[in-house]
């Protein structure tokens, strides 16, 4: 069993989530977005639950008589019900412990979360003690276990057939990262991965299927340094998804309306007065912040019948409920649009040949290198096609390191007008493999392999930036968990593209590169970041 000393199970035991909240909040910055042709307003906002202590974390009842929320008033997390009708409130499941995030099943019981014991997590693992955070059921007062073991599960979400929950959890992760799992509402299932964040410290928490069951939402962080973004895809190609929301604004708690035209989630974009509810047209991005009054406003709800929102506020000093009655103007229907080609292009490809060294352009073009002495190493100078601008390129290699060295070993590298360094291969003194990019304003954003390279034989890599700025990494046909993200720099026309050195010599690799090419678009066998038409269009 591995020691995790980065959260305490006596805690709410989500500071992986709470901490990039704050993180990738804040560091956005203030884009409108579209907004035309969506044009939200709410009613009058009336409080829901008073009195002491938190109350978060709300869901409607599908019968749309009680609102279940997690509070605090007893010292540490608690389920309760309130009725709306009376306003009285009923606590569920309460004592020792933490009873966390609640969510609705179809018949009228509540999946939710629950952990405790005392004590530290170094501690925990010692005893060997079951202390993680996992799913239970409640169903008239009984409870059954649905998820148990020593990492953190939570956001439930029941699907729309009432079949199973999806949620977040950590299990089997080496790393801070958080993937998205499923479990069958049924005694004794088993419950299976469906999708892994690939990265050390990223996660996708807060999993849900629209009303139909076709597509699946959810709220990523691919990085530390990032802001928290909704992202989409199909319900049977999670590998393939699109992001929703801007990279420069923070967003997590989506939620799907009844009808699955609109979601509603917890945003924030610099020049807002503090974390808000927006609406979202998933289809255009069309997106619409309500103003909700004083205070921050978080973790929206939808009522059944999608007139209503409940949402928490703290306008009081403390987080209470409320709710209130949402209208919109929606935007025109999307165009339909035809299925796209993908764009997929090798634009520079390696050959040797008859004791020469060139570079074979898209259009059949040779170009022809200059090598260093004595060495493999090679330079072409203003090689054409690898304009790439802000879309999709790939770099595709195979290459041998012999030795290690105390120093850089650039396996490839390709200088621009925007930066020198515009993209690189290398081995660094630990013998890993990295692939950057560079974000607008030229930082390195880079993706690392799991392990150190092994000398001696070839190995094959490949590194992918993506439109959204993700920089992703395979080694020998394996994705390796660090990653980077918000590498948006516009590439021009390469200045020169150097194999085996740095140009002009210098940081040389001690070894070989067998083949290069590089290109737009993704490899074939190559999981697509897809864009929001693709994914809501015509494209299958």
């Amino acid at each position: 069993m591995k020691t995790k000393t980065r959260w305490r199970c006596g805690a709410l035991g989500i500071g992986c989530l709470l901490c990039g909240l704050v993180i990738g909040g804040y560091a956005a910055q203030r884009t409108q977005g579209p907004t035309d042709g969506l044009s939200c307003q709410c009613d009058r906002v009336v409080p829901v639950t008073t009195g002491a202590g938190n109350d978060t974390e709300a869901v409607w009842s599908p019968d749309g008589r009680r609102i279940a929320f997690q509070t605090d008033a007893a010292g540490d997390l608690d389920i309760a019900v309130v009725d709306l009708a009376s306003g009285k409130v009923t606590t569920l499941v309460g004592g020792v412990g933490q009873a966390c995030y609640p969510a609705w099943t179809q018949d009228g019981a509540l999946v939710y979360v629950f952990g405790h014991h005392i004590g530290t997590a170094t501690q925990a693992a010692a005893a060997r003690a079951d202390c993680g955070y996992g799913l239970r059921l409640w169903r008239d007062g009984a409870t059954q276990v649905l998820t148990q073991g020593y990492w953190r599960d939570y956001t439930p979400s029941v699907t729309p057939d009432n079949g199973a929950v999806l949620y977040a959890s950590t299990r089997g992760e080496d790393g801070d990262g958080v993937s998205i799992w499923r479990v069958a509402l049924a005694p004794g299932a088993a419950a299976e991965r469906l999708a892994r964040s690939n990265g050390d410290l990223g996660g996708m928490v807060q999993p849900s299927l629209s009303p139909d069951g076709r597509f699946m939402l959810w709220a990523q962080l691919d990085d530390f340094r990032q802001n928290w973004r909704l992202y989409a895809a199909r319900a049977t190609n999670l590998a393939e998804s699109a992001f929703l929301t801007p990279r420069t604004m923070g967003a997590y708690a989506p939620r799907w309306s009844p009808d699955g035209r609109l979601v509603a989630f917890t945003g924030f974009r610099e020049g807002d007065p503090g974390w808000g509810i927006y609406l979202l047209e998933p289809r255009s991005g069309a997106l619409s912040r309500l103003e909700t009054g004083a205070g921050q406003s978080r973790s929206p709800a939808w009522s059944p019948d999608g007139r209503e929102l409940v949402f928490e506020n703290n306008r009081t000093g403390a987080y209470k409920l409320y709710r209130t009655r949402v209208t919109c103007r929606m935007p025109p229907p999307p165009q339909q649009t035809a299925k796209a080609s993908w764009v997929v292009r090798t634009e520079a490809r390696l050959e040797r040949s008859g004791g020469a060294t060139e570079l074979v352009a898209a259009d059949g073009k040779r170009l022809a290198g200059k090598v260093a002495q004595g060495r493999e190493a090679v330079t072409f100078e203003r090689p054409p096609g690898l304009d790439f601008g802000t879309n999709v390129f790939f770099v595709k290699m195979t290459m041998t390191v012999d030795e290690p060295t105390k120093d850089v070993q650039m396996a490839a590298i390709g200088r621009y007008a925007e930066h020198a360094l515009g993209w690189q291969m290398y081995v660094d003194p630990g013998q890993r493999i990295w692939f950057n990019a560079r974000n607008p304003q030229g930082d390195f954003v880079g993706a690392r392999s799991d392990a150190p390279v092994a000398l001696g034989r070839p190995v094959n890599v490949l590194g992918i930036r993506e439109e959204g700025g993700i920089v992703r990494l395979y080694v020998d046909g394996k994705l390796q968990r660090r990653r980077g993200a918000g590498a948006t720099m516009a590439y021009g026309p390469a200045l020169s593209l150097s194999l085996g050195q740095w140009p002009g010599g210098g940081a040389r690799l001690n070894g070989r590169v067998e083949s290069f090419e590089c290109g737009r678009g993704y490899p074939a066998g190559v999981p697509r970041q897809v864009t929001r038409e693709q994914l809501f269009g015509e494209v299958e």
